[in-house]
């Protein structure tokens, strides 16, 4: 039986626990949510940034160095604020994105 981790989410109002899940219970929303956001461009020092906002414009996540069809949903985790699943491209998490509702 897989063993869930529970670690602690530092935000700026304090510490917030978040549990991970198991990530095959999310991940067909994760990637059709993916297919659907919409993207800013930006170049940084550390490379091209995909800033990814929903259909309000409200920011859900983010890539970085990575193109949006290259990613993979690697782990997600329960938060107060909902399901975070981390983005992966080549063995690296690359970004995150915030799963509506």
């Amino acid at each position: 039986m897989e063993s869930k981790t529970k670690t602690w989410h530092f935000v700026e109002y304090g510490e917030f626990p978040i549990e991970e899940i198991d990530v095959n219970d999310v991940r067909e929303d994760a990637l059709d949510l993916l297919k659907r956001v919409r993207v800013e461009r930006y170049e940084t020092q550390r490379g091209t940034l995909l800033k990814l906002m929903d259909e309000y414009g409200n920011y859900i996540g983010k890539i970085l160095g990575c193109s949006k069809e290259d990613v993979t949903i690697g782990s997600a985790y329960q938060t107060p604020f909902g399901i975070k699943v981390t983005l992966d491209c080549e063995g690296a998490i690359v970004g995150w994105l915030y799963l509506e509702g």
